[in-house]
């Protein structure tokens, strides 16, 4: 048990309680905010207003300008607002005289983190209510002849699903839940590639010195800033060789699980059929900017890791030196899976951004919602800090630092 074995722990643990405390109480403060609710109440009746007196007691109500059904998803983004209601004009006649009466239900899909999830949840609750509220204000009128199942449930949902400008019917909770399982684990699988390399390039570079190879490297006739480039193209051709696969099986694993899904669904909304409609896919150039910014982030983290392994005396110190590199893969990792970063404060949110390869975990997420500004500008940041940090390491190799400089955790006797 030496220092070097115990660090790399010691910071994980430390890791896992900050992120686990920081999410948890962003978790927290979001749902003690009250999810805005933009309403267009075409019904006078009392019902209406019992029904969104109620609905407020567990959301904000937000009255529509337009009174235009079809205009309430321009007014929602208009107004950064995620959920819609629509109450017909017959809401109260319908629900007296015992008939169904349906409203219809917006959902504007902006994130499929843990977090975003809250939206779609809050939009249930409040149909949920208001079939309770306006249940009980007909109990209450003791109307004659109505079975109890139409007295308990008198109103339906027609739901509609918004996102990358279009509008389809389907259920919020049924999309977020097919989306997230092609999105969800693409975390894990960047982290593991990212760690990997990581970890390949620093034992490599740690392992030369250990075994004095690296002395007789240097001492030939060779230009030592040709030395690094050569070990980062080689490592980059490897590395390329794993986003090249990694992609594929990306490809074909999205592929299968949507056509698995769409076989499942027997009957009711095609769920399938409503992802592919709003572009929920991941196109040929989607695949092409999430490769190029997986590319990137992986040289990057060689990059980084040749640096750190010219700290490291032998192979096993190499695990040892790269923590603080695999602190800023976990970081985001986390927060992107957990917290929906579009609500966080301005300065956690500048925190996220500002850590590299948070661009490599929210590709996929905005590649899907057409956000691809944003990804470039993740693949230009990522591009400039590569070149960056290949000048730091070309520096280090092309003077005796390379040789003499080490992370010693041992006391001196």
């Amino acid at each position: 048990m030496t220092p070097q074995l115990i660090l790399p722990f010691v910071l994980v643990m430390v890791v896992f309680m900050v992120i686990g405390k920081t999410a948890g109480k962003q978790i927290e403060n979001q749902a003690k905010v009250k999810e805005p609710v933009l309403i267009i109440n075409h019904d006078s009746g009392e019902l209406s207003t019992i029904a969104l007196q109620a609905a407020g007691s567990i959301a904000d109500i937000k009255t529509a300008k337009t009174t235009e059904d079809d205009k309430i998803v321009d007014e929602m983004n208009q107004k950064k607002i995620d959920i819609g209601l629509i109450i017909p004009a017959n809401f109260t006649a319908d629900s007296l005289q015992s008939t169904k009466t349906k409203i219809k239900t917006y959902s504007l899909l902006r994130d499929f983190s843990v977090a975003g999830s809250k939206k779609a949840s809050t939009l249930n609750s409040i149909t949920a209510i208001i079939n309770e509220t306006v249940s009980n204000s007909l109990i209450q009128l003791n109307l004659p002849n109505v079975s109890p199942l139409d007295l308990k449930s008198p109103i339906s949902t027609i739901s509609y699903v918004s996102a990358n400008g279009k509008t389809v019917p389907g259920s919020a909770i049924e999309v977020l839940s097919y989306v997230s399982q092609q999105t969800n684990y693409l975390p894990i699988i960047l982290f593991i590639v990212i760690v990997f390399a990581a970890q390949m390039i620093a034992v490599a570079v740690a392992t030369e010195k250990e075994n004095k190879t690296l002395e007789t490297l240097l001492s030939l006739p060779v230009s030592r800033k040709a030395i690094v480039t050569a070990k980062m193209i080689a490592a980059g051709l490897i590395s390329l060789l794993m986003a090249g696969i990694y992609m594929y099986g990306l490809k074909e694993f999205i592929g299968g699980l949507g056509a698995t899904a769409a076989g499942g669904l027997g009957t009711g909304e095609n769920t399938a059929a409503a992802v592919s409609a709003l572009g929920l896919k991941f196109t040929t150039t989607g695949y092409v900017e999430l490769g190029v910014i997986l590319f990137l982030g992986i040289l990057f983290a060689l990059a980084v890791a040749m640096i750190l392994g010219a700290f490291s005396e032998d192979a096993k110190s190499a695990q040892s030196v790269i923590a603080p590199l695999m602190v800023l893969v976990m970081i985001p990792y986390f927060a992107v899976l957990l917290l929906d970063i579009n609500q966080l404060s301005p300065l956690l949110r500048g925190i996220i951004y500002a850590i590299p390869f948070s661009h490599i975990f929210l590709a996929g997420p905005n590649i899907l919602l057409g956000n691809n500004t944003f990804v470039l500008w993740g693949i230009l940041y990522l591009l400039v800090l590569f070149i960056i940090f290949v000048y730091i390491a070309a520096k280090i190799f092309s003077s005796d630092l390379i040789l003499t400089m080490k992370l010693n955790f041992s006391k001196k006797k």
